[in-house]
C-alpha cells in the first residue's frame, strides 16, 4: 500500500526530473470549491491531513501543511508520523506559505503549483513575492494525473432543475440582472467558475461534490450568448431542453479552456473568485476586475427562498428535537453510545424529512476533549464512548429541496463539571448577545463580530474561529461575501443575507462548547439616525438548559432565552407525537435563577 512517504518521494522524484525545487498542493479544485471531489483532494493525498483548509508545500528537504486554528489538533494528529511539519496559521513567528517557500528555495529556482487551484489576486501576490527572491512560479498543469498513480475520476452525476416556486425567480431573470452588471463594469463577457454561482443563476443542482448540491461546470456570457461547459452526459432530456428554453448553450467541460482566448473583451472576472489560469486564459482579450455579480445576488435571499427555509427550519427542527430525546434517553439508560453512532442517529431522523437530500457537511461530534477539537470528525478508529458524566458537542446540518440547515447544540451528559456550566453560559451571552443586536445600515460583519466576543472577553476567555458565516440556499453551507469574524472582507450585512451565530470555547482534552443557530438579516426600523437591521434567528431547537448557570445571566437574558424556547414548542409541536411534546415541554421549560428545577 502506496504510504505519504512514497507520495512525497514519486513528487521529489518528479521535482528533480523538472528542475522543480518546490510542488505546492492548495485544498480547492478548479472551481475553488471547499469540499472538492474526490478527484481534486490532492493535498490530502499528498500530505494525508483531510481537512477542508489548508496548503502542503513539497521542497527536495522538506515538507509541511499550513492550517489556520480550526484544524491545529486535527492536522497535528494527520501529520504526525510523517515528514509534514505543521505551520499554525495566525500565531507567532509563523509566515504564510508564500513566503516560506520563496524564502526556503534557492535562488534562481522554480516552484511550480497548478494555476487552475489558486485565486488570480492569490496568485499575483505570490508571484509578486517570489520575483523578489528570483524565484520562478511554474503552471504544474496535469502533472499531478501521472503523480497519482490511481487518482479517483472526475465525476458527472446527474443534474437536475430547481424548480423556479422554489427558487422565487428564473434563471432568465438572474442572467439579464447579471448582464446590467456587467453593462455597469464596460464588460462584454464574463466567466463564472464557482459552482455554487453556476447552480444558482441556472436553478439547476447536482451531486458531483460531498455535501453540496452542485456540479462541475463552467459558465460563460460573452456577447448575446450564454455557454455551459459541463460533461453532457449528465443532461438528460429535461435539463437540456430546459437549458433551450432559457437561452443556454452547452459545451464541453474539457472545451472550456480553449474558449477563453475567443471570449469579447473586456471580460470581467474576479479576482478571489476565479483561479489564475482563467485570469490568465482572459488576457488576451483585456479584463474588468470585480465580484462577480452573482456572489451578491444569491447570498441576499428572496422572500420566496426566505419562507421555504423557515419552512425546513421547523422540519430540520423536529428531527433535532428526536434525536435529542433519544440520546439524553440512552445515556440516562447507560446504553452503549458512542460519537460516530450518535451522528448517525441524528443523520437517519433528518433522512425520514421527505425533501431531504444529505449532510450539508460532515458532521462533527465530539465527546468531551474531542469537542474542542473544532473541525473534529470521528471514525471507526478515534470514536470514543458517550457517557456520563461529561460534555458532548454536535455541530450538524442537512441538505434540503428547501434550503440549508447548520446548527450545533452541546449537550449535558450526566451532570456536567460545574467550570463547563459556566463555560457554556458566558458562550451562550455571546450567542444572545448577537441575536439581540441591532445595527446601522451598512455595517459589515466585521463590525459587529467584536459584540459576541465581549462576554468572553470581560472574562479572559475567548475563541480562534470566526462568529458567523453566510449559507446558500440548498448550496453550499459555507457562502460569502458575508461573514462574522475579525477578518471579514469590509462587505455591509444585507436584507436577505443569511448567517450563523456561533461563539464557542475550547479547552484542549477537556471539553469543547458552541451554540449556533441560523439567522436572517432584517431591515428594522427608520430612526433620526437613518436605517437599521436586525436579526431574526431561524433555527429552532431548544438549547440544554442542563448547561446553564442562570446566576450568571441577566434578566433581559433570561428573558430571551425563554422566548426562543416558547417559539420553539409554538413552531415544532404540531408535527411531534405526544411524547415528544412532553420532552419538549421539559426541555423549554421558563427559567429563573434554577434552570434544573424551572423555579423562579
Amino acid at each position: 500500500m502506496e504510504t505519504i512517504a512514497d507520495r512525497v518521494a514519486i513528487v521529489r522524484e518528479w521535482m528533480r526530473a523538472q528542475g522543480v525545487a518546490a510542488v505546492i498542493f492548495p485544498s480547492a479544485d478548479p472551481h475553488l470549491s471547499e469540499y472538492p471531489p474526490e478527484h481534486h483532494r490532492v493535498r490530502a493525498w499528498i500530505s494525508g491531513f483531510t481537512g477542508s483548509a489548508g496548503t502542503a508545500v513539497v521542497t527536495a528537504d522538506a515538507a509541511g501543511v499550513w492550517t489556520d486554528s480550526r484544524y491545529f489538533l486535527e492536522a497535528g494528529t494527520a501529520l504526525r508520523g510523517t515528514e509534514f511539519d505543521i505551520h499554525r496559521l495566525h500565531t507567532p513567528e509563523v509566515t504564510d506559505w508564500p513566503v516560506w517557500v520563496t524564502e526556503n528555495v534557492p535562488t534562481g529556482s522554480a516552484i511550480a503549483l497548478d494555476f487552475r487551484t489558486i485565486p488570480g489576486a492569490a496568485f499575483g501576490a505570490l508571484r509578486e513575492n517570489a520575483q523578489k527572491h528570483d524565484v520562478a512560479v511554474q503552471d504544474l498543469g496535469d502533472a499531478v494525473d501521472v503523480l497519482w498513480r490511481d487518482r479517483p475520476p472526475l465525476p458527472a452525476e446527474s443534474v437536475w432543475i430547481l424548480d423556479e416556486e422554489i427558487a422565487g425567480e428564473g434563471a432568465r431573470e438572474k442572467i439579464a440582472r447579471i448582464r446590467t452588471e456587467m453593462a455597469a463594469a464596460g464588460a462584454r463577457s464574463h466567466v463564472v467558475g464557482t459552482l455554487d454561482d453556476i447552480a444558482w443563476i441556472l436553478n439547476l443542482r447536482g451531486s458531483d461534490v460531498p455535501y453540496n448540491p452542485v456540479f462541475l461546470a463552467y459558465l460563460v456570457l460573452s456577447g448575446e450568448k450564454v455557454t455551459l461547459f459541463t460533461d453532457g452526459a449528465r443532461l438528460d432530456e429535461a435539463p437540456r431542453a430546459y437549458l433551450e428554453r432559457v437561452g443556454v448553450g452547452v459545451a464541453p467541460y474539457a472545451a472550456f479552456a480553449g474558449a477563453l482566448g475567443a471570449l469579447e473583451g473586456p471580460v470581467l472576472i474576479d479576482p478571489d473568485r476565479s483561479s489564475a489560469a482563467i485570469a490568465h486564459g482572459c488576457a488576451g482579450a483585456g479584463t474588468r476586475e470585480a465580484m462577480q455579480p452573482s456572489t451578491a445576488m444569491k447570498a441576499r435571499k428572496n422572500e420566496t427562498e426566505l419562507g421555504h427555509l423557515r419552512e425546513t427550519m421547523r422540519n430540520d427542527g423536529g428531527a433535532m428535537v428526536r434525536f435529542l430525546r433519544a440520546f439524553e434517553q440512552q445515556v440516562s439508560a447507560g446504553e452503549q453510545l458512542d460519537e460516530m453512532s450518535a451522528a448517525t442517529a441524528l443523520q437517519q431522523a433528518r433522512a425520514e424529512i421527505d425533501d431531504y437530500v444529505s449532510d450539508s457537511f460532515n458532521y462533527i461530534s465530539g465527546f468531551n476533549g474531542n469537542g474542542a477539537i473544532v473541525h473534529y470528525a470521528a471514525d471507526t478508529q478515534s470514536a470514543v464512548r458517550i457517557a456520563a458524566p461529561g460534555v458532548y458537542l454536535i455541530d450538524s446540518g442537512g441538505q434540503y429541496l428547501h434550503g440549508t440547515t447548520d446548527i450545533t447544540r452541546t449537550l449535558a451528559v450526566g451532570t456536567p463539571p460545574g467550570a463547563a456550566r459556566e463555560d457554556f453560559t458566558l458562550v451562550l451571552k455571546a450567542h444572545i448577545a448577537l441575536a439581540t443586536l441591532r445595527f446601522p445600515r451598512g455595517t459589515s460583519g466585521r463590525d459587529v463580530d467584536p459584540v459576541a466576543r465581549a462576554p468572553l472577553w470581560r472574562t479572559g476567555r475567548s475563541y480562534g474561529h470566526g462568529t458567523g458565516h453566510g449559507v446558500g440556499f440548498f448550496l453550499n453551507v459555507h457562502e460569502g461575501p458575508q461573514r462574522i469574524a475579525p477578518a471579514a472582507p469590509d462587505w455591509p450585512l444585507e436584507a436577505g443575507m443569511i448567517v450563523s451565530n456561533e461563539p464557542g470555547l475550547y479547552r484542549t482534552g477537556q471539553w469543547g462548547i458552541r451554540v449556533e443557530n441560523l439567522m436572517a438579516v432584517q431591515e428594522a426600523e427608520e430612526t433620526d439616525f437613518g436605517a437599521f437591521l436586525r436579526f431574526e434567528t431561524l433555527s429552532l431547537c431548544p438549547i440544554d438548559l442542563r448547561m446553564v448557570d442562570a446566576t450568571l445571566l441577566t434578566p433581559d437574558e433570561i428573558t430571551w432565552i425563554n422566548a426562543y424556547h416558547a417559539r420553539v414548542r409554538t413552531e415544532l409541536s404540531a408535527g411531534l407525537t405526544a411524547e415528544e411534546r412532553n420532552w419538549l415541554e421539559h426541555a423549554t421549560r421558563a427559567i429563573g435563577t434554577d434552570p434544573v428545577s424551572g423555579k423562579r
